[in-house]
């Protein structure tokens, strides 16, 4: 008998799963337990990676606040910026055409609870590029993000700081 737990004084063995077929029983969940997680782990590689993220202000306001798909920056000063990097914003492994971002900032001290939002075309890039996700603040609310490895004093650095006037 495997089991009996009608019987009141059962000795142990009756009582309980034979050790055997308990290790049995163990391998096999570990085993099962063990797909799963390389399951999960390869659908994470293969769907996303971390970048961490940053601004670059290229306006006269201070960016008091700045978020990324609700993932947030930090605040950034009147025509600063990119020497601040928080962790991490998801993205895409692999881009495509339609890959947009929700960026949400606020450049009024006075208001902190008054946000802009603007919904942004994130440019091609590859793996090689994996670094930053830099968001880049332009006068009259324009804003473009860059998936990049570089810094704005990269020699071609497709966003560059506006020339003063």
């Amino acid at each position: 008998m495997i089991f009996n737990i009608k019987k009141r004084n059962a000795p142990p063995s009756e009582i309980l799963i034979p050790l055997r077929q308990c290790r049995h029983v163990i391998k096999r969940v570990q085993l099962i337990l063990f797909i799963f997680l390389l399951t999960s782990l390869s659908a994470c590689t293969e769907g996303s990676v971390a970048v961490s993220l940053s601004g670059l202000n290229y306006t006269d306001n201070y960016i008091v606040d700045f978020s990324v798909n609700g993932y947030s920056g930090a605040n950034i000063s009147a025509n600063g910026g990119g020497g601040s990097f928080v962790c991490c914003v998801s993205i895409p492994r692999r881009w495509s055409k339609d890959l947009k971002v929700t960026i949400r900032w606020v450049d009024d001290d006075a208001h902190p609870e008054r946000y802009k939002e603007k919904i942004v075309a994130v440019p091609e890039y590859t793996e090689g590029d994996f670094g930053s996700l830099v968001v880049h603040f332009y006068p009259n609310d324009v804003v473009k993000v860059l998936i990049t490895t570089k810094t704005e004093r990269y020699p071609g650095y497709p966003y560059p700081r506006p020339a003063k006037k």
